[in-house]
């Protein structure tokens, strides 16, 4: 595990050096570089892959203000110039990772060969943003064990916890590990943002995929997603809101198809 300097932000990531195009995996909200540990094994083994962890999660210096979808995207894109990776790659994200992967092939389309948004939390349901503000506000103040029945047990439900509940365990103890405050300044991030009605103007190929039993990105919500980006397809996974979590082999063979598809 490494860390990189970001405009004043120390921030941590990983990488597997290997053949292009590069894969970049980028997590969800309360996660880390390890969100993709059960990905990584079912990829092509010779395969370039770069880990980003975003500001604020993980071991990644913690937040003070509110973030930007571009600005962490432009985190990405300065770990790729400290890493001289200077040919475009694939992005891939989880969530709120999936948004920064549109973010990122909007802000540099130079530098985007395609993207795989995995349920992507692209905005607040309609007329929901005051929640989202109240749940921020709450996290702030009483921290993360509150918030477990709210958040964890939506995201990564029963059933998906029992196939494999030893790393469910550890997914647990890392999502308890996060700072509230830096936490809850992504939930103020997610509000204030809305990448839908910009979809139309990603240049590159887009892989979408749906995790059939999200209750947070739902089916008809991806679906939704895939009609305003042109060209966009449209996979279906057993999984729930943690997409990488839930179908880590179904993904990976995913994301192998399309760096194959614009190598």
């Amino acid at each position: 595990m490494r860390w990189f300097d970001s405009e004043g932000q120390v921030l941590r990531y990983d990488v597997r050096h290997g053949r292009g195009p590069y894969l970049v995996l980028i997590h969800e909200m309360g996660g880390s570089i390890e969100s993709w540990d059960l990905v990584l094994p079912h990829l092509p083994p010779d395969l370039g892959v770069v880990l980003p962890e975003m500001r604020g999660m993980g071991q990644s210096q913690k937040l003070r203000d509110t973030p930007t979808f571009a600005r962490i995207a432009k985190d990405v894109a300065a770990l790729l110039d400290h890493l001289e990776i200077t040919d475009p790659v694939v992005l891939s994200g989880c969530a709120i990772g999936g948004a920064i992967a549109v973010q990122f092939a909007l802000d540099y389309p130079q530098r985007t060969l395609g993207i795989a948004p995995l349920d992507p939390a692209l905005n607040v349901a309609d007329g929901g943003q005051a929640g989202v503000l109240a749940l921020a506000d709450q996290m702030e103040r009483n921290g993360m064990t509150p918030m477990e029945p709210l958040l964890l047990d939506r995201t990564y439900p029963e059933r998906y916890r029992q196939r494999h509940p030893g790393h469910f365990a550890q997914v647990r103890g890392r999502w308890y590990a996060n700072d509230p405050a830096s936490f809850s300044r992504f939930f103020r991030m997610l509000a204030a943002s809305d990448l839908r009605p910009r979809l139309a103007e990603v240049s590159c190929p887009v892989w979408y995929g749906s995790g059939t039993y999200d209750v947070l990105r739902p089916p008809e919500y991806m679906q939704d997603l895939a009609r305003r980006t042109t060209g966009a397809k449209l996979y279906t996974l057993d999984a729930g809101h943690h997409v990488a979590d839930h179908a880590p082999q179904e993904v990976a063979a995913m994301l192998a198809g399309l760096v194959s598809s614009v190598a």
